[in-house]
This record gives structure tokens, C-alpha cells and sequence, in this order.
């Protein structure tokens, strides 16, 4: 099964407003603010709380890792393609917190998940140096 486009971004993120595609929770919490679109939850790409209260940046890592090949690409990808067609088909956007260049889950699960399948998830950042291919992408969802 594949699973739809895919970005990531960070709950603040002002781009969010205008694209036109599936906010996907994977983050532990959500915002306490009001926010100005729907989102669903991917509770299988969150952090455990076991691997939340890891001190170590490597340590986190190798066990958010470890979480993802347990429940396995053919899993995560059956979740997304449901979140996605139950929306209507379109790309998805994974959240979390961390802005762009901090130590962050999203960017772990987007690099295993283009190990996996070979499918890239890019950051979804207005303006960004992408490639032709992925920037044109991008731009249909703004």
C-alpha cells in the first residue's frame, strides 16, 4: 500500500494557513492555542513516553528508530493512506514542535521513511531550495 505525499512541519508554522493538504499530529501534544485548521493523529509516529524521557539526542534516536521498524513501513503506510483517503486524497503534512534545524522526530521518521520506500519527505517551507520536481509539489498545495 502506499501512502500519500508527504511533508513535515512544526505546529506553528504560518504556511499551514494557506496549504491545502492534511495536518497529521505525530507529536506527544497538540497546541493550546486555537488553530486555524482540522488535523488528525498518527499516535504510532509520536514518541513513547519512554523514548520522550530520553536525555541523549543519539539515545532518542536509535529507540524512535527502533519504534518505527517494530510496527514497520507496510503498518505506518497502511495509517497514512487511510488518514489520507478518509480526507480526500491529498498530501499530508506531519507535525510536531521543533522548528526547522533543531533535533527533531519528524526529520528521523522523514529519513527512515525515504530509507524504507524510497519515498522523500521534504520540510514544507514556503520558499525553500528544493528540487524542480518537489518545489512544483509544493506549490500545488499553496
Amino acid at each position: 500500500m502506499n501512502a500519500p505525499d508527504l511533508f513535515t512541519s512544526y505546529w506553528s508554522n504560518p504556511a499551514l494557513r494557506k496549504v491545502d493538504a492534511v495536518k497529521v499530529c505525530i507529536s506527544r501534544g497538540v497546541p493550546r492555542w486555537p488553530l486555524p485548521f482540522r488535523y488528525r493523529r498518527a499516535n504510532l509516529l509520536a514518541p513513547s513516553r519512554e523514548t520522550f524521557a530520553l536525555r541523549s539526542d543519539e539515545a532518542f534516536e536509535r529507540e524512535y528508530l527502533r519504534g518505527l521498524d517494530e510496527a514497520g513501513a507496510e503498518k505506518i503506510a497502511a495509517i497514512l493512506a487511510r488518514i489520507g483517503n478518509e480526507e480526500g486524497g491529498g498530501p499530508l503534512v506531519l507535525l510536531c514542535w521543533e522548528k526547522p534545524g533543531q533535533v527533531c522526530h519528524r526529520r528521523m521518521f522523514a529519513d527512515w521513511w525515504t530509507e524504507r520506500n524510497g519515498q522523500e519527505v521534504p520540510e514544507l517551507q514556503r520558499g525553500c531550495d528544493q528540487s524542480r520536481k518537489r518545489q512544483e509539489a509544493q506549490d500545488m498545495l499553496f
